[in-house]
């Protein structure tokens, strides 16, 4: 029997909404400053921002590769099914769900190290390289957000596979709908892990 645990993402989801929340909040007032303000000098950052922007630059990515691979392993899986070799068909669910876990877990760090770096960014000159600091900010909540919708897509195709294996029957169509949703999930975390690298380079170069 095909055994499938939520139970660690579920929990860990409501970690990452609730941080993520706290963090739009502080964004809002930060940007609207950063606007109203000019540039008064130059920035000199903490080693407490440079070590978190380095492990979010990285939870990012991860979160980014972790989330293709999990969505790559079901698109395997639906195969597998379709042709009958349910042996495989589980093996490569649980080889998805792994990868959604882990992508699940460096999605929690991401949000952890986000709140040290709004803290830091709050704290800096208003000017073009806080308003660089703060776009980076947004893109990463925008990605830790797009990941808690694509976790809930991801877990409806899962959960159509396996019960398809259990029963010898499965809906496809409803295995096809949570996959697209997946995919643009997808798409759009990596678009904003992309922005996230841009506007974080473009800080750097700012503060040189």
């Amino acid at each position: 029997m095909l055994v499938l645990r939520f139970e660690w993402i579920k929990t860990k989801k409501g970690l990452v909404v609730a941080v993520a929340a706290s963090a739009v909040i502080l964004l809002i007032g930060g940007i609207t400053l950063a606007v109203s303000l000019g540039e008064t000098k130059k920035i000199v950052v903490s080693e407490e921002f440079r070590i978190a922007r380095y492990n979010a630059g990285i939870m990012s990515r991860q979160v980014a590769e972790l989330s293709s691979t999990a969505r790559g392993k079901i698109k395997q899986a639906n195969d597998a099914e379709n042709a009958k070799n349910s042996a495989l068909a589980e093996s490569l669910l649980n080889e998805a769900q792994f990868a959604n876990n882990e992508a699940a877990r460096n999605a929690a760090e991401l949000s952890r190290h986000l709140q040290v770096l709004i803290s830091s960014v709050d704290g800096m000159p208003a000017g073009s390289s806080q308003r660089y600091a703060y776009a980076a900010m947004t893109a990463e909540i925008s990605l830790v957000s797009e990941f808690i919708v694509y976790t809930k897509n991801l877990n409806e195709a899962i959960e159509a596979i396996a019960g398809g294996i259990e029963v010898g029957k499965h809906d496809q169509k409803m295995i096809d709908v949570a996959l697209e949703k997946a995919n643009t999930n997808v798409k759009r975390i990596n678009e904003l892990n992309q922005e996230f690298q841009t506007k974080i380079s473009k800080f750097d170069i700012s503060i040189q």
